[in-house]
């Protein structure tokens, strides 16, 4: 069964492009792919689909890749972006990655291409996983101390020392002191 991917791909060869789709096509990928190279074409197209994957070119003639990168960043931290490039130096590369880029592929290496783009959607769907739990544990202790805060009974939690932990609102009602009394 083929995975299916929405791919943007930030290049300003036809050619590349297309080595790139047959190296997806290749791993098994199904690709839905539009590719860009100036800065208004790739704005339209991340304020217009979701993306996946997002492939970019370091050096274009119209476009810089690390301002593609700034832009993505502001947008969405989440969607996997890869330098995929000729002329990237390992010391660019790495600014690059703490600038927020995922991963880099030299072109004369492509080797790494596939296995790179896998670890990188992988990583990605763990990070959706993770902030949608986290989430789903932040409205459940809203609601948990929303139940307790508004409960008429006088709950408290005290630690094994005796010292006290928590106690709701209606602790004082029912004991005449303040909290933390």
């Amino acid at each position: 069964m083929k995975k299916h991917l929405r791919v943007l791909i930030v290049e300003d060869s036809e050619d590349d492009t297309l080595l790139l789709t047959r190296e997806l096509r290749q791993a098994g990928y199904e690709i839905q792919h539009d590719r860009v190279a100036t800065q208004r074409d790739f704005t339209t197209a991340l304020n217009n689909n979701p993306w996946d994957l997002i492939l970019c070119d370091y050096t274009m003639p119209h476009f810089s890749g690390m301002k593609a990168l700034y832009l993505l960043r502001e947008k969405d931290d989440e969607t996997p972006f890869i330098f995929v490039s000729g002329t990237i130096s390992e010391t660019t590369a790495i600014q690059a990655m703490k600038a927020g880029a995922n991963d880099y592929v030299l072109k004369n290496n492509l080797k790494r291409f596939v296995p790179a783009v896998e670890r990188e959607l992988r990583d990605a769907e763990e990070r959706r996983q993770k902030k949608t739990l986290e989430g789903n544990l932040r409205k459940s202790e809203e609601r948990f101390r929303a139940l307790i805060d508004n409960s008429a009974d006088g709950i408290a939690l005290v630690a094994a020392d005796g010292s006290l932990l928590y106690e709701s609102p209606s602790t004082s009602r029912i004991s005449g002191y303040q909290v933390g009394e």
